[in-house]
């Protein structure tokens, strides 16, 4: 037998914050919430676990292997590391049935069991224990009062960005070795050397494609990273008994100490994940955007100054910074779940207002946040997730380009009764009239978007025959289909499923495509404050950066409306109705636009309540699918 085995380094940056739950307590929903902390191992030290960073780099592995099948590409049905076998031999086997019986599986007691473990070992990523960590307070909004909802602050403990760190791998390749026993029969035999290297050169591909995110809270733009200079080498092997002739080569051969010692140069071949649909916002703010920092730190700040001889020091609330740099030079930010948490919530207002005039609404019962993003229409769902499946949407952080002029904003707060200032009710907010904001950036992942829709039909189809009383379907083999269905049809789905799918995926970005109106046309604010008068947006151009998958056509689109709204800092700013009458004209672009994508004026048609409130999944040829 010959075996090689690898270590494959890939030092990274993160170009965003990165969080990794870990296990915490339940969070105190009557209180002021509690702390949702990075994972850490037994020593305290924050951790990023090997299963985590293999979880994230599988997913993205399918996604590009699977781009290749359905774009009926030779390379997955010529064997090496793209096969289905292969992959498996690599991978390991995690099908639904790994780990069950056969009883579990509904299969004959005399069935083999395909079960392979995985070639790659992801070794975890650990940092010191007084590592610098950032937090992040976040509210969920009651859908019903559009205040913050009881019981949904929360406050996730994330690892910085710019943070850099290496993501090791180890693999090892085995030649010569069949499983010909008859017990063995259907096992995949191990992966070879040769396949072994591809699939480790295929990683550092899809890694490089930026595509990639790690850890939790990705749809907000959370733990993208960036590849530095990847490292391949050889650490040990052995080719024949020959070289094997005292105890100390056979231990060298299983520990890893390799004496020819020589790095393994990267044939790496372009392979990338599809890129998403980009939307590009360039825009300012008359008023100023006002995000406000945790009140920890404004305490501190506060308490700092009065320990310094200013013991009338005001309490002065500032806008949220960039934690990665130090506070006095960090430009302002806003969260990617501030952007995303406000294009929800509008998309959902617009479905409602669509849903109650066609008398299909059912009024909310519950102030449960989580009931009530449950029981948000279809749409909503397949575009910004759910309890039952992550979203399509991605919102990255926006960051202000130059900070503008500070003005110090002092209210109070008015005693009911008394008409009087309430004691204690003085509040001071820092805001930055005139800032430069860098563009916000949303990306559609298309094919999760269509996942998503896929995914709803089975929860909706289980739930129906639930009721019934029927039995329970067997569960679905694993994703990766055969490779003679893979050479027939390239995905595994039927004509009829994708069209009817593309026509949900379509409405539901025709849904988006409204509340990106609504904001081109100055009334959908941004940030807090807004009744205030805060946090108003001129949009001064939109970009889209077209993608297609599986029947979903998304149109390239460089620039909407007639007339640039330029920031007033690099051009003369219109006269307040002429910049309304632009703002207008943009909004009505927009919607233009959405009449280019096909299907898009039905879009009221594809949407329904949520099932447990009663609406129905389809209504005419959109009942094919079921």
């Amino acid at each position: 037998m010959t075996f090689t085995r690898y270590e494959l380094t890939i030092p990274v940056k993160l170009t965003s914050e990165l969080h990794i739950g870990g296990v915490d307590e339940v969070p105190d929903r009557d209180g002021e919430g509690t702390v949702i902390r990075f994972n850490r191992n037994g020593l305290k030290e924050p951790t990023i676990p090997g299963r985590s960073i293999r979880g994230a780099v599988r997913a993205a592995c399918d996604v590009a292997r699977q781009a290749l099948v359905d774009a009926k590409d030779p390379t997955p049905r010529n064997g090496e590391a793209f096969s289905k076998e292969t992959w498996i031999s690599l991978w390991g086997d995690d099908t639904d049935y790994t780990g069950r019986s056969a009883n579990d599986r509904e299969l004959p007691s005399d069935a083999s069991l395909p079960i392979r473990k995985s070639a790659l070992t992801f070794h975890a990523v650990s940092f010191p224990a007084d590592q610098t960590m950032t937090t992040r307070h976040g509210v969920g909004i009651d859908r019903a009062t559009g205040a913050a909802s009881d019981g949904a602050l929360y406050e996730h403990e994330f690892l910085p960005r710019g943070s850099a760190f290496d993501i090791r791998i180890t693999a090892e390749g085995r030649d010569d070795e069949t499983m010909g026993r008859e017990e063995s029969k259907g096992i995949p035999n191990p992966a070879s050397s040769a396949s072994v290297k591809k699939l480790l050169e295929f990683i550092v591909d899809v890694l490089k494609s930026d595509t990639v995110s790690l850890g939790g809270r990705t749809g907000s733009g959370q733990g993208k990273i960036r590849v530095i200079e990847p490292k391949l080498r050889r650490i040990s092997g052995t080719t024949d008994a020959g070289t094997l002739t005292a105890p100390a080569d056979v231990l060298d051969a299983l520990i890893g100490q390799d004496k020819e010692g020589t790095p393994i140069p990267l044939e790496l071949g372009g392979w990338a994940l599809e890129e998403p649909a980009r939307i590009t916002i360039h825009w300012w703010s008359p008023t100023g955007v006002f995000v406000a920092e945790d009140r920890k730190l404004t305490q501190q700040r506060q308490a700092k100054a009065r320990a310094e001889g200013n013991p009338d020091a005001p309490e002065i609330t500032e806008p949220l910074r960039d934690p990665s740099a130090a506070w006095e030079e960090a430009q302002l930010l806003i969260p990617g779940t501030s952007i995303r948490g406000t294009l929800r919530s509008r998309a959902a207002r617009i479905a409602r207002t669509v849903l109650a005039a066609r008398g299909d609404l059912e009024p909310l019962t519950s102030h449960d946040i989580h009931e009530q993003i449950a029981h948000e229409p279809n749409l909503v769902r397949y575009m910004f997730g759910c309890t039952d499946y992550r979203g399509a949407v991605t919102v990255h952080d926006c960051r202000s380009i130059e900070r503008g002029t500070r003005v110090e904003v002092t209210h109070n707060a008015i005693d009911r009764w008394t008409g009087g200032v309430v004691d204690g009710g003085l509040f001071t907010e820092a805001v930055y009239l005139g800032t430069e904001w860098e563009p916000i950036t949303i990306d559609i992942d298309l094919r999760r978007l269509l996942k998503n829709i896929e995914t709803e039909k089975t929860l909706e189809d289980n739930h129906k025959a639930t009721d019934a009383g029927e039995v329970k379907e067997p569960l679905q083999k694993n994703h990766i289909t055969s490779d003679s269905d893979e050479a027939k049809n390239g995905s595994g789905n039927s004509k009829q499923s994708k069209v009817t799918d593309a026509d949900y995926a379509h409405a539901a970005f025709a849904l988006l495509g409204l509340a990106l109106a609504e904001l081109s046309a100055g009334t959908l604010p941004l940030g807090s404050r807004s009744t205030r008068g805060l946090g108003q947006v001129v949009v001064s151009s939109i970009d889209i950066r077209g993608s297609a998958h599986e029947g979903v056509r998304i149109p390239r689109k460089e620039r909407f409306g007639d007339q640039p709204l330029e920031h007033p800092g690099t051009a003369a700013s219109p006269p307040p109705q002429d910049r309304c009458d632009a703002q207008r004209r943009l909004a009505g672009a927009v919607l233009g636009f959405l009449k280019t994508i096909d299907g898009a004026e039905r879009w009221s048609e594809r949407l329904d309540e949520a099932p447990a409130n009663g609406g129905a999944r389809s209504k005419g040829e959109e009942n094919a699918h079921e």
